[in-house]
């Protein structure tokens, strides 16, 4: 029963800083995204390409929102865990169903959002998420090693 309480300890003193790295990470992809947002919004005033930059912009968006969901449902498995109780599973239904709904306006509306930029939106939320984590794991490595030696 002691080694027990021991666990649950430790999990009681990790929990809460993996969720504050989590949310500190979010808010830094959060920044990111909106500014490639604010690209797309200055590309859509000021090029003859507005269904390009529309598509991206939507892309963006629900991948923005798939992050979000997916954000969410971490940080409440990372609480179930640590106060052993059990979660349900991490939304991949609603997160399938808002690339679908997406796909769905991009191809009934072909003259306000092209498709192709749609789905490159979509796949640029996640490229945000990889380029994040390679520029900030070099900047946390470049960090250790100056204080190492």
């Amino acid at each position: 029963m002691v080694i027990w309480k021991e666990k649950s300890f430790e999990k009681e003193r990790i929990a809460p800083r993996m969720l504050e790295s989590l949310i500190g990470m979010y808010h830094r992809h959060q920044k990111y995204m909106v500014l490639f947002i604010a690209v797309c919004l200055c590309g859509w005033f000021l090029t003859p390409y507005i269904h390009i930059f529309l598509g991206l912009k939507l892309g963006l968006i629900v991948g923005w929102f798939n992050y979000w969901l997916l954000m969410r449902r971490t940080q409440s498995m990372t609480r179930a865990l640590a106060e052993n109780r059990s979660f349900y599973g991490m939304g991949m239904p609603f997160r399938m169903g808002s690339v679908l709904f997406a796909t769905i306006i991009a191809t009934q509306l072909p003259e306000f959002f092209h498709v192709y930029s749609m789905v490159i939106g979509l796949g640029l939320a996640y490229a945000i998420i990889f380029l994040d984590f390679f520029v900030y794991s070099m900047y946390r490595r470049k960090k250790f090693l100056k204080r190492e030696g």
